[in-house]
């Protein structure tokens, strides 16, 4: 008996092509907002993918777990935390892809409420950091406390320019406030954060008589109380002060200037590229919860 072979028929378009659709594109936008410009060719490629998908769309989910997956990749090709963190998002949602197509009703339902439990508790945690950071400056302090950061050789992290301008521009606005530069010297910096960010401030015309070095702190809770001290060696009132850090980083140090008796007031430094706060916000978001369970 003859037999004749059957065209094969296109899977029709689905929810699920919708979402794979809407993946690649939300990737691409990342790519293209939220980084240096001179990598926005890959948003392309990642679009070139999507149409791609939407031509192969049985080959949709293997296409839409390649696409995060080389997002991933580009990601982990920089230094910096925040753009490792932030990788954990696609990560994410390449094992939710896996589990809502291969795995069992159960095991969906179960999943599903981790991630909506895992995905609340986030947003509550989020919002008093994210409330701190849009908070405007209080002006007329007495002194900031500028939190330190990396220092690369003898020049600052990006992190660490990026609390510097923050700084510098309240200093500017506040010609009667004092800077207490808090940082000490860590492993491959060949000065201490003290001295980098001192160096800074004086090159951007801020008078060395305005600055306090205090150099010998590792953390963020030496940084606050051994800048107290400095303070009131000054003859300052610790009580009237502002920290100046990342965004992400102003309520838990508010909250620990709290616990020293300094009721400061926050200042943000420049903010970075939008991947790169997203995965601070994240890390930071863990750091506040330690801060929670634990305290200082």
């Amino acid at each position: 008996m003859e037999q004749t072979n059957q065209p094969k028929t296109k899977r029709p378009f689905t929810l699920w092509h919708a979402l794979g659709l809407v993946l690649i594109l939300c990737t691409a936008l990342a790519i293209w907002f939220g980084i240096h410009p001179r990598y926005r060719f890959l948003s392309v490629g990642v679009l070139l993918l999507g149409v791609f998908a939407a031509w192969k769309r049985d080959w949709m989910l293997w296409i839409v777990i390649a696409a995060e997956l080389i997002f991933v990749g580009f990601l982990w090709l920089f230094p910096q935390a925040g753009y490792k963190i932030t990788s954990l998002l696609p990560l994410a949602i390449i094992g939710l892809l896996l589990v809502f197509r291969f795995c069992k009703k159960p095991v969906k339902i179960v999943v599903s409420i981790l991630a909506g439990v895992c995905t609340a508790a986030l947003i509550v945690i989020e919002i008093p950091i994210v409330k701190a950071t849009i908070e405007k400056p209080k002006p007329g302090a007495d002194y900031i406390i500028v939190l330190g950061a990396a220092v690369y050789g003898e020049e600052p992290s990006i992190t660490l320019q990026h609390r510097l301008e923050g700084a510098a521009r309240y200093l500017d606005e506040n010609p009667n406030t004092k800077a207490v530069v808090s940082g000490g010297q860590g492993a491959g910096e060949d000065i201490s954060e003290a001295e980098c960010m001192r160096r800074y401030l004086e090159k951007h015309g801020i008078a060395p008589e305005r600055i306090l070095i205090e150099d010998r702190s590792t953390s963020t809770k030496e940084n606050l109380a051994f800048s107290k001290a400095v303070i009131e060696a000054d003859g300052g009132d610790a009580s009237n002060v502002a920290v100046v850090s990342s965004g992400y980083h102003l309520y838990r140090a508010k909250r620990m200037a709290d616990l020293l008796g300094m009721q400061a007031t926050g200042v943000a430094g420049s903010d970075g590229y939008p991947l790169y706060m997203f995965g601070m916000y994240l890390r930071e978001a863990a750091a506040v919860l330690k801060l929670w369970i634990f305290g200082m």
